[in-house]
């Protein structure tokens, strides 16, 4: 099976920089996740209010406008305080670990995004089938 079982998940994407969602959501896609794709948090806060029993992980860029990431976490957790999250950036340095762990955040990627390191922090988060279901 294509996915190996991964489509069973839908993965929501929030980053304001077109380019990398969309790339973010096509190699997910490729990797056999569902993925719904935002590129302004304030939207991604308000359909994962509205929908959050459609998603199964998050991952959100730290550097947005109007909420970072760390920010965002921390909205979407009170939402739906076990729904994974990972925390995007490019700017590794500019971001305290305390930060991160108060945030509520399962993990980090660093930009730009390698597909293994994705197909590696999902299959962490979100356990594949076993082989009899």
């Amino acid at each position: 099976m294509a996915g190996g079982g991964r489509n069973r998940y839908r993965i929501f994407v929030v980053d304001d920089d077109e380019a990398v969602a969309g790339m973010i959501g096509q190699m997910l896609r490729r990797m056999g996740y569902s993925s719904v794709v935002c590129n302004k948090p304030l939207d991604a806060l308000t359909l994962f209010s509205r929908a959050h029993e459609r998603f199964d992980a998050v991952i959100v860029d730290e550097m947005m406008p109007d909420l970072k990431g760390t920010q965002l976490t921390t909205q979407l957790l009170r939402v739906k305080d076990d729904i994974p999250i990972i925390l995007m950036t490019g700017h590794g340095n500019m971001i305290s670990l305390e930060q991160v762990r108060g945030s509520g955040v399962r993990a980090t990627l660093i930009k730009p995004v390698l597909k293994e390191r994705l197909r590696t922090v999902l299959d962490g988060l979100l356990p594949l089938p076993s082989a009899g279901r």
